[in-house]
């Protein structure tokens, strides 16, 4: 195995552990709580890591087992359609294990896995902005509906082709055009014509955000980037030597990843395999995307990543710390160990958000329009997110994703100053 593929396969590995931490399963650090999480993608994903980490896949397939009420199987079935063979047999034995365990009516076909049950987890925190899918399942419930929100909350503004919402949501065009006659009948969207179609929008963008509260602040494409790195660590398990000799393979893998390159909005920005210089160039930007993607590029800038972990203490009160990269962990709160229970969460977050935003705004103190808004900012997030912690228990949240939830709660729904 050449240096690349473990690369590759390390940063893989990481992409799905994150997202399956922000589902509740333990085991590493949340990389993606400012993103929103999408399960069929992940799940198939996952199978196809199969037995690189088995920790992994037992979380993961008792994940499925306990909360499978949560999973569409008509999505399941038409992602495992579009995947690779490989991936379609690995994805059998995944849900042969959660059909031999649970009522689910998964489909597949394999033999089912020998389970090795981890410890038994908790309901998904369906208050994390990255779980708004499952939300507004819990809402309208497993159904086109909740994916068609999910997709006009993620560009509220765009009108949408029921076509386009069909191929994104991985439901028949027929449940899409019944779902979307639903939801216009109920006012939740609104339809206008442009030349020989139909484009539908949010009707009442800002009050479905207030009513779902805790949105994420992007909503990627998780399946063509699923399939990406799939078909990147392929190509590095099969080459070898020096980039003059990988260029046939290269064209290869371009060709497979064409159309989900296509679907990113990415096609333009690929190195395009030339010659042996465009084969380095293009590892180098397949690295790049895969960092980023697993959220290890966050800090664009240079900077250390940095995390603020929230504590609602046992006894009453609150607590919060700084971890940054490579250094000792630091209170947020210099002038005393422990806030009281009363105003100590909104304090904390304000602090949090002085750090994060206010520092990082723009050079130079805020102008009093930015204070004000971060003090308005500061106390929703407080409220949403902080004060319903149950005592004993703790949240961490990235800086990259306070700076997110502070833009799109300014920018998307008008919140102002």
């Amino acid at each position: 195995m050449t240096r690349l593929s473990q690369e590759v396969d390390g940063l893989a590995l990481d992409l799905a552990w994150s997202q399956w931490a922000e589902l509740g399963v333990e085991g590493t650090t949340r990389r993606h709580d400012w993103q929103a999480i999408d399960l069929e993608p992940l799940i198939i994903f996952t199978a196809h890591l199969g037995g690189a980490d088995g920790r992994l896949r037992a979380g993961a397939i008792d994940w499925c087992i306990t909360h499978s009420r949560f999973a569409s199987t008509f999505r399941l079935r038409n992602l495992a359609e579009q995947a690779s063979p490989a991936t379609r047999a690995a994805f059998g034995q995944f849900a042969a294990t959660v059909r031999a365990h649970s009522k689910a009516p998964w489909p597949g076909q394999g033999d089912p896995l020998t389970l090795l049950r981890p410890e038994r987890m908790g309901s998904p925190d369906l208050r994390r902005p990255s779980l708004i899918q499952l939300r507004l399942r819990a809402l309208v419930g497993v159904s086109a509906r909740a994916e068609i929100l999910k997709l006009m909350l993620a560009e509220p503004e765009r009108p949408q082709a029921a076509s386009a919402l069909a191929e994104d949501a991985a439901y028949g065009k027929g449940s899409v055009a019944q779902a979307l006659d639903m939801l216009t009948q109920a006012g939740i969207v609104q339809v206008q014509p442009d030349a020989n179609r139909l484009l539908y929008r949010l009707s009442r963008p800002g009050e479905l955000a207030q009513t779902l509260q805790w949105l994420p602040a992007v909503f990627p494409l998780w399946w063509p980037i699923f399939r990406i790195t799939e078909a990147i660590a392929d190509y590095t398990r099969g080459v070898s030597g020096p980039a003059s000799t990988r260029t046939t393979a290269l064209h290869g893998l371009l060709h497979r990843i064409d159309e989900d390159l296509h679907r990113l909005g990415l096609a333009e920005h690929v190195p395009r395999a030339l010659g042996p210089a465009s084969v380095t160039e293009f590892e180098h930007w397949a690295l790049n995307f895969l960092a980023e993607q697993t959220g290890h590029s966050q800090t664009a800038n240079g900077s250390r990543e940095v995390s603020y972990v929230i504590h609602h203490l046992s006894f009453g009160g609150w607590l919060g710390t700084v971890n940054s990269a490579g250094r000792q962990a630091r209170s947020l709160d210099s002038e005393q160990d422990q806030l009281d229970e009363g105003t100590g969460a909104a304090g904390l977050v304000h602090l949090m958000f002085n750090e994060v935003v206010g520092k990082g705004h723009r050079r130079g103190a805020p102008s009093a329009q930015e204070t004000a808004q971060i003090e308005v900012m500061s106390h929703e997030f407080a409220q949403e997110l902080v004060r319903p912690m149950r005592a004993g228990q703790e949240a961490t949240f990235t800086a990259e994703f306070v700076r997110r939830w502070y833009e799109n709660r300014r920018q998307k729904f008008g919140a102002t100053g």
